[in-house]
């Protein structure tokens, strides 16, 4: 008997010969004769259903191939076509490839306003309107007034810190007190001989004669100290708080101070004119400098600010080196400016010739002198008011408090008092004035109604001389250089 033949890796891949046949499940060429595979257990497919054994579990397909890929061959066409004819669809649409046309601008949306707004107002139905922050304010109708409490003999200046508390400087330092009852909480000795404080975010900068302490006002202690060489008469700040500047009369110069790092960055030095005030508008990117000078009660002015008045334009973001200080002639003596938000004009304040002397800023540099504007006698102060974009004027001789609208360079309103007007400041929100009048050993505390231009007077039992205003607007602070008191009006 003839051996049947062995099946391995080979045998699968052999094609069938005469005396073999391919099992119908396992595709293995098997001798013919044979009833069952040996490798499935399948009988092959010309075996007949009565051979030796169950019948073969799977039968051949009727059809073929075809037969049984029928189906995924359709849904593959299907999906083919679809995707086809969408692509043709596409590329066949009518201005297929022309740029899609731009959505129309809401009216609402459009700036509507013919100028920029200034910092504070909104742009609505064609008009800048003043929107004070929520966190301001001014003093209530009825005031609670605290005092007198006493000051320090040698005091040269008090700053108002918040609703409880104030801090006073002198020789031996800074002497923080409690704005109820006037007892001392703190002296800061490590920063003495101050002459001026200014407060810049929630630092103070404090003036000696040749540096500037910057105490921290929640902690009451020194951070460290500017070394600047001179002393300070002036500071200004912008409304963003990046940069302070110094003006410092014994150098002929203005100081330019980063508040970040609190740090001197660069230094103006303006020849032989003493700078006594600066001002700088709310980009930071223009300031002023005059060389005015305010003198004690009953003394007159020095010859320098009388004959050589001027006002300095320059740009304090940039390196001295890289500009020029512009001068402008402001004979007169010059005791205030005002840098307008607009950064287009601006305002200086002749204490002699009872004038305002606006200045229109050419090629971005260079001041204009423009036709002044009459005034009370002896202006000395002029205070920005945002929310009507006009300006006050404090005049010491005349006795009154000059109202003038910016955009037309006029005088609107002249506000007649009974006693000289010593110091003027103007609540954050833009809603009242605070004015010190001083006379024959008692005084008033003028409130002003921005909206109704209404006075109405708080009688002090001593002179008011300055007054300290908070930064949220609720809180004064009122000091007597007389009697060396302070009040505290909330």
């Amino acid at each position: 008997m003839q051996a049947h033949p062995s099946f391995d890796s080979g045998a699968i891949e052999a094609e069938p010969t005469p005396h073999t046949v391919r099992c119908l499940v396992c595709l293995e060429a098997i001798p013919a004769e044979l009833a069952l595979c040996p490798e499935c257990g399948e009988p092959p497919h010309d075996a007949p259903a009565s051979s030796a054994g169950s019948p073969g579990s799977v039968a051949p397909p009727p059809g073929g191939w075809l037969a049984m890929h029928w189906r995924p061959l359709v849904t593959m066409s299907a999906v083919g076509a679809l995707i086809a004819a969408g692509i043709a669809l596409r590329y066949l649409a009518p201005e297929r490839f022309r740029s899609p046309l731009k959505l129309p601008v809401p009216a609402a949306l459009e700036a509507t306003c013919p100028e920029a707004c200034w910092l504070g107002e909104a742009c609505e139905e064609g008009r800048c309107l003043w929107r004070p922050p929520n966190d301001v304010g001014h003093l209530p109708v009825s005031l609670t007034v605290a005092g007198p409490f006493a000051l320090p003999a040698d005091v040269s200046d008090v700053i108002a810190l918040d609703g409880e508390r104030y801090a006073a400087s002198h020789l031996l330092g800074v002497q923080f007190t409690s704005a109820r009852t006037g007892e001392s909480l703190s002296l800061v000795n490590d920063a003495p001989q101050v002459q001026r404080l200014f407060r810049v975010g929630s630092v103070v900068y404090a003036s000696a004669p040749e540096r500037i302490y910057v105490i921290d006002a929640a902690t009451m202690s020194v951070l460290k100290s500017i070394e600047v060489g001179k002393p300070v008469t002036d500071f200004a700040i912008g409304t963003g708080g990046e940069r302070v500047l110094a003006a410092l009369p014994a150098a002929r110069a203005v100081a330019v101070l980063a508040t970040d790092h609190h740090a001197e960055v660069s230094r103006f030095f303006f020849g032989d004119d003493p700078i006594a005030a600066v001002a700088l508008d709310d980009a930071g990117t223009r300031a002023l400098a005059v060389n005015g000078d305010v003198p004690l009660l009953g003394l007159r002015p020095a010859s320098h600010s009388l004959k050589f008045g001027a006002v300095f334009s320059f740009d304090p973001s940039r390196l001295p080196s890289a500009q020029d200080r512009v001068r402008t002639g402001a004979d007169g003596n010059p005791a205030a400016v005002l840098a307008v938000p607009d950064s287009r004009s601006s305002f200086v304040v002749l204490r002699e010739t009872d004038e305002v002397l606006p200045l229109g800023l050419i090629d971005g540099v260079t001041a204009r002198r423009e036709k002044p504007i009459s005034t009370c006698r002896q202006p000395e102060q002029i205070v920005l008011v945002r929310s009507s974009r006009r300006a006050l004027v404090r005049c010491n001789a005349g006795r009154a408090v000059d109202v003038l609208d910016l955009a037309e360079n006029r005088v609107l309103r002249r506000i007649e008092l009974n006693a000289r007007v010593s110091d003027l400041v103007v609540s954050p929100d833009g809603k009242q004035a605070l004015l010190a009048l001083p006379r024959d050993g008692q005084g008033s505390i003028g409130i002003l109604d921005l909206d109704t231009y209404e006075l109405r007077l708080q009688e002090l039992a001593g002179e008011p001389h300055r007054l300290r205003l908070t930064p949220d607007g609720r809180t004064v602070a009122v000091i007597s250089d007389r009697t060396k008191s302070a009040w505290v009006l909330r």
